[in-house]
């Protein structure tokens, strides 16, 4: 899908490969993406407005989007989960808050492949400048260590990208939401916020940021 892939150059700087999180993750948004953003059809219409009612919310919390989301793919024909326990709740969330920020934007498609978190909160600060309101929102979500906090900040995030008609990966997001739930690989998604973050506030002080600059948070430094 045209809307979801990297261009040359961003292909040529970003050497990420979604994990089973955030293949799961494609494999519901294209399709519902491509149906709302280029043919208005009703059944994407349908399916975002039902998602929307996740948005920063955990799964157990809204039953009523069970069976929704395609994650066979997670589990084995026993019920059990395939490799990490979190997959499952990571691509709720991803989900959900993509049909958040997609929604009432027609215009263009609010999953891109190649827009990092970081990068993304960066975006939406004055060029050259930190808006400490902002910092603080990204920090708070750097600092979640649980999936019904995670959402329910991330969810703020989300909105102000929707303001903004700035996109994001959610595979990306996903895969990172993942590893952030787990303590043994918590500190390393906290510092690729970090990383996402202040690069894309370098190459913007170099004048030439790009929409999938690295970028992280300002968080990192107080990893707990």
């Amino acid at each position: 899908m045209t809307t979801s892939s990297a261009t040359p150059t961003e292909a040529g700087r970003d050497v990420y490969e979604p994990g089973p999180a955030g293949r799961t993750v494609l494999a519901c948004l294209e399709p519902i993406q491509r149906g709302y953003v280029s043919h208005d059809e009703p059944w994407a219409v349908a399916r975002l407005a039902q998602l929307r009612r996740g948005a920063g919310k955990a799964p157990e919390e809204v039953p009523e989007l069970f069976g929704l989301i395609d994650m066979d793919a997670l589990y084995t024909p026993g019920g059990r989960v395939r490799g990490s326990e979190h997959g499952p709740t990571a691509v709720h969330l991803a989900v959900t808050l993509y049909a958040l920020h997609q929604q009432s934007k027609r215009t263009g498609p609010m999953h891109v492949r190649g827009k990092r978190l970081g990068g993304a909160v960066r975006a939406l600060m004055p060029r050259g400048e930190i808006d400490e309101s902002l910092r603080r929102r990204f920090v708070r979500v750097a600092g979640a260590t649980s999936a019904n906090v995670l959402a329910y900040r991330l969810r703020e995030l989300v909105l102000l990208l929707r303001g903004a008609g700035e996109p994001l990966d959610y595979a990306r997001l996903a895969d990172q939401i993942e590893r952030v739930l787990d303590p043994t690989r918590r500190l390393a998604v906290r510092r690729e916020w970090g990383r996402e973050f202040h690069s894309r506030r370098l190459d913007e002080e170099a004048g030439n940021a790009s929409p999938t600059d690295e970028g992280g948070s300002p968080a990192t430094g107080n990893d707990q």
